[in-house]
């Protein structure tokens, strides 16, 4: 205490040490029994023995410190701070060579393996047989946890990749007397080992070197697709069979890994809770080799599929220089001449994970695919002189035109209702809510469940009001189990909050419950569940998230057909024509105009039952769908007296007035006028963030704003960091693979082309390719414009090959689809012309001008032109 040691038997250290692990948190007693005394049967009062000799040995404060929580176990409450300690390990057991293997006999020890010198790793080969196996051994609890870590996640990627997982097969394990241990089949022996069979590292070709990491990188992204993380990965933990080379590369000790998501173990069957530690989301105190260590795990930062790619870029860095104790300190390129390998190293090992590789495949890739990359690199360089013209114009160009911030920016801005009660209000007035003892009863919920009942696991003051109210849904049905028909509503209304907080998935559950519970009262057909049904639509059309904008266009056919008359006419009417509006923003423009005028002449309606707010957020939905068709001159007359009506109905502070001031701020930076766009957006942004928080969407809306306005000045670092936080904040709040999420990303990495930080660019806009991909599909056009994107930034890296097949597969059309830019197939015809006269093919340049030309006949676009201009004066060179 206070700094000094004290003394501690045996079984009270233990205790310490599992409440240790798990600070803060409440440890049973069950939990701690079957750690500190595994497989012996104990009375409880041995716990409560060593609980008092605990308190006893940390002195007067001992209630403070270890707390009991009755009839659960004991918490220990004192602040913890971790020191990592990374000299190798005392060795924990007697084993000597040609000893039998505890608990199987028939297997004798060998030689010990693995380099933390713990001697806890041995190979073990058959008396009779002479096959050998590798045995990983454990005394202590912690030790134990480990290979049951180890143990579980082995069954796992077994499970998820079959025979051919990258990693030796386990056999056998004994966790119930000590020593414990866990029995694999012979992997091979580890790099370093492997290596100075052959003569020492250097002394193998790096052709094979490279090979060797290739095969390394793809091990690892199979074990990355099952949700796997490694966290100790280094050539010790990494074998090979010199017989067979690369192919045979398997990955060992996964006792200190990650499972990003547990419920994969039951997806799989893997249920035996009784062998096999279940919270493998949690990270164990003691993992990571510090000479392997991303950066960003300094300090209590939590390791991610990017920490072990730091890991592999490390190790591809020995491989190459020949030295397994390199380390990557200040001036490690100049070991490196190939700048295509240095490339890939940087790309892999970058300090700033945002920065680093996205995926293990990527590296794998890039090295599977180096001869070809280097050759393209000696012809880009051949050509140098020629293009230096074209490099130049590149880093003045503009990253980006506004008809892109227009489809991609406002594309939910417009289309989601102001406020989810008070638009329910509005909507329920003279229905089922106008009864009295509906109206008592929702008032009780707000008065009593909302507001009056607390969580128990925070103060009044801590638990917001959307926590709150996430808390009381879940007593809705109890409450009103006798009326589904006001729990649906209730349900809804709830439904509508979260739906404007942008938080979907919650908002998705209760729509949903509601729907349920309607169909329970009979009132499937009501007014109130259509409206509810339109919501979620609309919801799921504006969100961005995977599959989503299908689901909703095929539920947007179904209403429409069950719907009859009552889909042209009144509320339902004008719900259907806003739901069809934002479903075909992104996936038919025509048709989504078409469907906001019907909307806007519905609510225009005398006795229609809209409301003069919600026909204001019509008429703004309608001048979005002009802007994103490049009707901006009308459009932003059109944006500029919404937003004064707004003023004059809602008020300048109303949240919906600051959404329509949004659109008009568009209109500018489409129309050019970008400092005024940018002069207007510093108070408004402001404001957004405070009526809405820093994440949401249209707070995100506003940067991706100024991020197209700073681009048109040239002021590209700027643009960066606006485009950072359009991108960190929509994968916080709809995922990584949403589409707002993939437009901060990509106008995040093309802004960077444009600075002297071009190279870094590169792998961002690569994973955005993959991640679009995989999300909603080759051929949709967020995912083939980014391909675009790729294309122009491999351009502008004087990367001419690799520019050239970004190009080949855009399909112009989709982006003229999604972008509403009927000349872009002239767009991508001078960027391939660019491309080729880079390569030096001035024939096919020549070719690809004139088709530009011809389909540039009546563009006025001055950046196209521009491009064309240039690309004829260098054919010309």
């Amino acid at each position: 205490m206070d700094g000094q040691a004290v003394t501690l038997e045996g079984k009270p250290l233990e205790v310490l040490h599992e409440l240790l692990l798990r600070a803060g948190e409440v440890v049973t007693k069950d939990e701690i029994l079957d750690a500190v005394w595994p497989g012996v049967t104990v009375v409880e009062g041995s716990l409560t023995t060593a609980i008092s000799k605990l308190r006893k040995a940390l002195g007067e404060a001992r209630e403070q410190i270890v707390e009991t929580v009755p009839r659960v176990g004991y918490k220990l409450a004192a602040p913890v701070a971790i020191e990592s300690v990374e000299s190798p390990l005392a060795p924990r057991f007697t084993f000597a060579a040609n000893d039998a293997v505890p608990g199987r006999r028939q297997w004798r020890l060998v030689e010990p393996l693995g380099d933390s010198g713990a001697q806890d790793v041995w190979l073990a080969r058959h008396d009779k047989t002479g096959e050998t196996r590798v045995f990983k051994f454990a005394d202590a609890p912690d030790r134990l946890r480990s290979l049951k870590r180890e143990a579980a996640l082995t069954r796992l990627l077994f499970a998820g990749l079959g025979k051919s997982a990258p990693l030796p097969a386990l056999l056998e394990w004994n966790f119930d007397v000590s020593p414990f241990f866990l029995e694999y089949s012979f992997g091979g022996q580890d790099l370093t080992t492997w290596a100075s069979g052959q003569g020492g590292l250097s002394a193998i070709a790096i052709e094979t070197r490279l090979a060797v990491a290739a095969a390394i990188a793809r091990a690892v992204a199979r074990m990355h697709d099952l949700g796997v993380l490694h966290k100790d990965l280094k050539p010790a933990n990494i074998l090979i069979a010199p017989e067979q080379g690369p192919e045979s590369i398997r990955l060992a000790d996964f006792g200190s890994g990650r499972l990003l998501d547990d419920t994969v173990l039951a997806s799989f069957q893997i249920t035996d809770p009784g062998s096999l530690d279940p919270d493998l989301a949690r990270d164990e105190p003691r993992s990571g080799t510090l000479a392997y260590r991303a950066p960003e795990l300094v300090g209590d930062a939590m390791p991610t599929v990017k920490s072990d790619i730091y890991a592999l870029g490390m190790i591809l860095y020995q491989l190459a220089v020949g030295d397994f104790s390199a380390s990557l300190a200040p001036g490690w390129e100049s070991r490196i001449a190939d700048p295509v390998l240095r490339a890939d190293i940087f790309a892999a090992a970058e300090g700033d994970p945002d920065l680093r590789l996205a995926s293990a495949a990527q590296l794998a890739e890039r090295l599977e695919t180096i001869e070809r990359r280097r050759a393209d690199a000696v012809a880009a360089a051949q050509h140098e002189a020629a293009a230096e013209a074209f490099s130049r114009a590149e880093e003045r160009r503009a990253a980006r035109r506004p008809w892109v911030r227009a489809a991609f920016a406002s594309l939910a801005a417009g289309f989601v209702a102001s406020s989810g009660l008070a638009a329910y209000a509005w909507h329920q007035r003279g229905a089922a809510l106008a009864a009295r003892d509906q109206a008592e009863t929702s008032y009780a919920f707000i008065a009593e469940d909302v507001l009056s009942s607390p969580d128990p696991a925070k103060s009044s003051a801590d638990e917001t009001v959307l926590e709150a109210v996430k808390r009381a849904s879940a007593s809705i049905d109890t409450r009103y189990a006798r009326s589904p028909g006001t729990a649906a509503r209730l349900h809804l209304a709830v439904a509508r909050a979260f739906h404007q907080r942008s938080d979907f998935d919650t908002a998705r559950a209760e729509y949903a419950r509601a729907a349920a519970l309607f169909a329970r009262a009979g009132e499937t057909d009501s007014e109130a569940a259509i409206l509810g049904r339109l919501g979620s639509i609309h919801m799921d059309s504006t969100s961005g998230q995977p599959g989503r904008l299908e689901a909703a266009g095929a539920a947007i056919a179904k209403e429409t057909k069950a719907l009859g008359d009552r889909a042209s006419s009144g509320r339902i009417g004008f719900a259907l024509a806003q739901a069809e509006g934002a479903y075909a923003y992104t996936a038919d423009i025509g048709r989504a105009e078409r469907a906001i005028r019907r909307a806007v002449s519905i609510g225009s309606m005398p006795g229609s039952g809209v409301s003069p707010t919600q026909l204001l957020k019509a008429r703004s939905s309608l001048a979005l769908v002009m802007m994103r068709q490049g009707k901006v001159e009308e459009a932003e007359p059109l944006a500029r007296a919404i937003v004064a009506d707004s003023i004059r109905i809602r008020g300048a502070d109303n949240p919906d007035t600051l959404v329509t001031r949004q659109h008009w701020v568009t209109a500018l930076s489409m129309l050019g006028e970008n400092q005024r766009a940018l002069d207007e957006s510093g108070p408004l942004l402001a404001a957004l963030e405070r009526r809405f928080g820093s994440d949401h969407r249209f707070t995100l809306a506003m940067h991706s704003t100024r991020f197209e306005s700073l681009a048109a000045l040239g002021r590209y670092d700027e643009a960066a960091a606006e485009a950072k936080l359009v991108w960190d904040g929509a994968a916080a709040q709809a995922g990584p693979r949403s589409h707002q999420a993939l437009v901060g990303q990509n106008d995040y990495a093309s802004a960077l082309c444009q600075t002297t930080k071009r190279r870094m660019a590169l792998p961002i806009l690569e994973d955005a390719v993959a991640q679009a991909r995989r999300a909603f599909g080759d051929d949709y056009g967020l995912t083939q414009t980014i391909q675009f994107y790729l294309g122009e930034c491999d351009l502008a890296n004087r990367r001419f090959a690799d520019a050239d097949r970004a190009y080949a597969s855009v399909d112009p059309k989709k982006v003229a689809e999604l972008t509403g830019r009927p000349d872009f197939d002239a767009m991508l015809k001078v960027a391939q012309g660019e491309a080729m006269l880079g390569l030096g093919d001035r024939r096919r340049a020549s070719t690809l001008l004139g088709a530009a030309e011809a389909a540039a006949k009546t563009s006025e676009d001055p950046e196209l032109r521009g491009r064309l201009k240039r690309l004829r004066l260098g054919l010309k060179d």
